[in-house]
């Protein structure tokens, strides 16, 4: 019941990876695979920062930080690599943020490597301009 796509971006801010008390997306059932989230702006905006506060239920569930992941603008048709200045974190119980290459773009994708056998999921996404 809390897994809504709308987590996102609430506003809500988590305590932990494993906060029950909020919403939260994931991409269960699926395990092991590549999924994104894609975030929409309504007119073509400059990112130059994300945040990205993961999911992670051990101990009670079968979500876990991501293998590995990164951040796709969305270029006319196409989807694009953004260029960051940074890792793209997968810290648990803190905010995971990347300092863009300022881009313009109308959509974002944060695109994921799901462990193998394991889901995944987002708790908040933030995204600065």
């Amino acid at each position: 019941a809390n897994d809504t796509v709308e987590a996102l971006g609430d506003g809500l801010e988590p305590k932990l990876s494993n906060d029950q008390s909020i919403p939260r997306f994931t991409w269960w059932p699926h395990r092991g695979t590549k999924e994104w989230a894609q975030f929409d702006f309504k007119q073509p905006t400059t990112v130059s920062r994300v945040s990205v506060y993961w999911f992670d239920d051990t101990g009670t569930g079968q979500c876990r930080v991501p293998q590995s992941w990164t951040l796709l603008a969305k270029s006319g048709a196409e989807w694009k690599p953004v260029a960051a200045a940074g890792a793209f974190g997968t810290a648990r119980d803190a905010w995971n943020t990347v300092q863009l290459q300022p881009v313009e773009t109308t959509a974002l994708r944060v695109a994921v490597e799901l462990m193998p056998e394991i889901s995944g999921g987002i708790l908040e996404w933030k995204v600065e301009r």
